[in-house]
């Protein structure tokens, strides 16, 4: 096995383990043993235990995201708008394809960080969720010029964040084993409510969402066919 190839496998094999356990509450210790080497052997890939844990956040943004290369090629628009709304929702309160890290992996590495200094949540906000935003604004502002979206005292970044935060509770309640909240309807009507509601809370008209919104046209936009599966 090459260095590089022995990184990898270190990263992967500690993920969960800080996942479960957090920064701090993982020692180098326990990092080696759910590595299989030892803790020489693990300084000498990671100097330090903050290394490793920077080494995993670029390991979360590995790999190009088709979905968002075609939201990349279209321009800003209320169909747009709808097409980027629908990605977040369900690519954080479900999951995405080929996600390096996993979905369970990623959401308890972002709530132990949130618990510490939030250092991995502000990293994985800042190079994965800003990158939509400016677009979201540019749609927010066409749609309202078209008539689709109302004005709002609620400014258009936020109206953006608060879609975020929504698809991000949402994942978490169902990280335990039995879900916190029971929605009492199917995966796919809960991303389908969810998408709804974002769309009514950031201004959108009844008639555009109608017109606009297509659940099962939108998954096939993105490759990702109809039915969901469970993301773990």
């Amino acid at each position: 096995m090459s260095a590089d190839e022995r990184r990898v496998a270190i990263v992967k094999a500690v993920l969960p383990l800080f996942a479960r356990q957090g920064f701090s509450n993982t020692t180098t210790r326990e990092l080696a043993e759910a590595a299989g080497v030892s803790e020489a052997l693990l300084y000498k890939h990671f100097p330090s235990k903050e290394s490793l844990y920077a080494e995993i956040q670029n390991f979360g943004k590995q790999g190009a995201d088709p979905a968002l290369e075609k939201l990349a090629t279209l321009e800003p628009s209320t169909s747009t708008l709808v097409h980027i709304i629908y990605y977040i929702m369900r690519a954080v309160a479900v999951g995405r394809p080929n996600d390096p890290i996993g979905w369970e992996t990623r959401h308890r590495l972002i709530l132990n960080s949130c618990l510490e200094d939030g250092a991995f949540p502000r990293y994985i906000f800042n190079t994965h969720f800003n990158c939509c935003t400016d677009k979201l604004q540019a749609c927010l502002a066409s749609a309202q010029k078209s008539g689709d979206v109302v004005s709002s005292p609620v400014p258009a970044y936020n109206r953006c964040v608060f879609a975020h935060h929504l698809a991000s509770m949402t994942a978490i309640m169902h990280l335990p084993k039995e879900p916190v909240v029971d929605y009492r309807v199917s995966k796919q009507d809960l991303l389908h409510q969810s998408v709804w509601f974002v769309l009514r809370g950031i201004g959108m008209t009844d008639q555009a969402i109608a017109t606009y919104y297509n659940a099962e046209a939108l998954s096939l936009f993105f490759g990702l066919g109809i039915a969901l599966s469970d993301p773990s």
